[in-house]
């Protein structure tokens, strides 16, 4: 009897045992053989370089190992974001490549190019295609003040290096339908912009936009704010007029006059005194000519005297010249629309014509005038439902340029 009541309590533990271990969500292991083997890993190279004075894409390839026909296919997929052709001396890239354990064969599986300062191009491989896109770097935007006095020209008042360069540049288009950084700056004129710094990694990189600025020229004080509508930024005084007009006075920047408008000179080459109903300007060969407003191109070719020439149509009866050209941009041809600031050409020599320069050239309902003393209509103002806003937002710009100034003092009074 003793021998039976064991048995059925041993019964009754094996019972509670596995009834609890079932209840808990436990399961016992299964029996292994030995451990799982390790599969090889894949490796992954990186190539971080930049692009040497003459290198091709096709140069950078050979160099890494890389066939033609990733190349091929790499530059096709890249087109419509950048053409791979025009890659530049001293502008970095990424190679990454993935090299199979198995056989050793090597994949390239992304490549990035700089294109500029402001964007790079990323090409990653789907397996079946490459996919290529245009990414912009994302800076740090710092505000800040730059501000100096003319002495000699704007590059000088600004600085020469490549930085500052862009940024006397890009003031000077802001203002240069109100002046002519040529002819009109005057020794101790002076300029202030409210500028933003680009830093990456807490490394200063450059400048980006022209946030705010004003020019004392000659007596006169001009504004402009950089305001976006719907898009498009654009650059007004402290009134909401649009500092934008409908042609420029000068398709070039910082070039020098050598020849006005008048209608008697003696030609250089003919040795007879006849009109010269345009501008000269004298500037190095190859430098680009923009459209000097919104128009149509109504020739693009050789036109006697004028050798490569192109002429714009524009609103309002309006026409502009570009003569002597050394070449004319791709892509320009009759019938052509071609928007204010475009690049339309080069710089040459090309005709009658002693040296590089422009001969630029304007016409107003069939009669030539001269370039520099033309009036034309403003861009569109600042509609007047957005004033409210636009009014606010120059507020803060000024707030801004206070404070900016203030932080400017403070550093240069500890250094």
């Amino acid at each position: 009897m003793r021998k039976i009541s064991l048995f059925f309590l041993l019964i009754l533990i094996l019972f509670a045992v596995t009834y609890l271990g079932k209840s808990s969500g436990r399961i016992p292991p299964l029996p292994s053989e030995g451990h799982p083997v390790p599969l090889p890993l894949p490796e992954i190279k990186e190539i971080v370089d930049v692009v040497r004075e003459g290198e091709s894409l096709y140069d950078i390839f050979l160099r890494h190992k890389i066939p033609a026909g990733v190349l091929f296919r790499i530059s096709e997929a890249s087109k419509p974001e950048y053409n791979l052709r025009k890659i530049r001396p001293f502008r970095s890239y990424i190679i990454t490549k993935l090299r199979e354990p198995e056989n050793g064969r090597e994949i390239l599986t992304l490549f990035k190019y700089s294109i500029n300062d402001t964007s790079y191009l990323k090409v990653v491989n789907r397996g079946d295609d490459f996919f290529a896109e245009r990414i912009p770097v994302k800076y740090e935007r710092r505000p800040a003040v730059l501000e100096g006095r003319i002495s000699d020209n704007l590059i000088t008042a600004v600085g020469d290096s490549p930085e500052h360069l862009k940024a006397a540049f890009n003031l000077a288009e802001i203002f240069e339908a109100e002046i002519d950084f040529l002819t009109e700056l005057r020794p101790g004129d002076r300029y202030m912009m409210l500028i933003e710094e680009l830093w990456l990694d807490n490394v200063f990189k450059g400048y980006g936009n022209i946030l705010a600025a004003e020019f004392w020229n000659n007596g006169k004080h001009y504004e402009a704010y950089r305001f976006d509508l719907g898009g498009r930024p654009d650059y007004f005084d402290a009134r909401g007029n649009s500092l934008k007009k409908a042609l420029l006075r000068a398709p070039l920047r910082f070039r020098h006059i050598s020849s006005r408008f008048s209608t008697r000179r003696k030609h250089p080459i003919l040795k007879i005194y006849r009109p010269h109903l345009g501008i000269d300007y004298a500037a190095p060969m190859g430098t680009p000519v923009s459209a000097a407003g919104n128009g149509t191109v109504i020739h693009a070719g050789w036109k006697g005297s004028y050798g490569k020439c192109v002429i714009i149509r524009h609103p309002n009866g309006y026409k502009t010249y570009y003569g002597h050209l050394s070449r004319i941009k791709r892509g320009i041809r009759r019938g052509k629309r071609v928007s204010q600031g475009e690049i339309i050409g080069y710089v040459g020599k090309t005709g009658l014509a002693t040296g590089p320069h422009l001969d630029y050239r304007v016409k107003k309902n069939g009669k030539f005038i001269n370039p520099l003393r033309m009036r034309v209509p403003r861009g569109t103002p600042v509609p007047r439902e957005k004033m409210a806003e636009f009014t606010g937002y120059v507020q803060s710009l000024k707030e801004t340029i206070a404070s900016a100034r203030k932080r400017n003092s403070t550093l240069f009074a500890s250094e």
